[in-house]
């Protein structure tokens, strides 16, 4: 897995974050107007709060768009907590030091996952490789 570096808007947001939310941020991604915060597992809850009032102010704070991830250690369950529809199966293939995914969701739900010109699926490539090493995400 590729060590994460982060510079100084990675370590404001993170810091920010948690000062707003009371919630650790164990990573951000970010993703043109889109900030992708992991957090630990059971907390994802606390920290967009009721009606999504407390994420809110995260997102007042940053100027974009913030969307809160649960960690796992499990790929299949984190792949489930980052991708927004419900998914029929997920392959895991490693050979060597490749990690490749693919998952398979429903053929109307593809574009919710891949997004508007490639957006979301770029976005989960990002917070996968960052998170699980994973070299190659294809959505079938």
């Amino acid at each position: 897995m590729a060590t994460v570096t982060y510079d100084t808007e990675n370590i404001r947001a993170m810091g920010l974050f948690e000062s707003i939310t009371g919630v650790e941020a164990r990573d951000v991604i970010f993703e043109d107007d889109q900030a992708y915060f992991i957090v630990p597992d059971g907390k994802a809850g606390m920290a967009i709060g009721k009606g999504g009032e407390v994420v809110k102010k995260v997102q007042n704070n940053l100027g974009k768009n913030v969307k809160v991830y649960e960690y796992s250690d499990n790929l299949g369950k984190f792949l489930n907590n980052i991708v927004p529809v419900d998914l029929r199966g997920v392959d895991i293939d490693v050979e060597g030091e490749e990690k490749k995914v693919e998952i398979s969701v429903a053929r109307d739900k593809k574009g919710r996952v891949v997004g508007k010109n490639g957006d979301k699926i770029d976005a989960i490539r990002d917070v996968l490789s960052r998170t699980h090493g994973v070299d190659e995400v294809k959505v079938e």
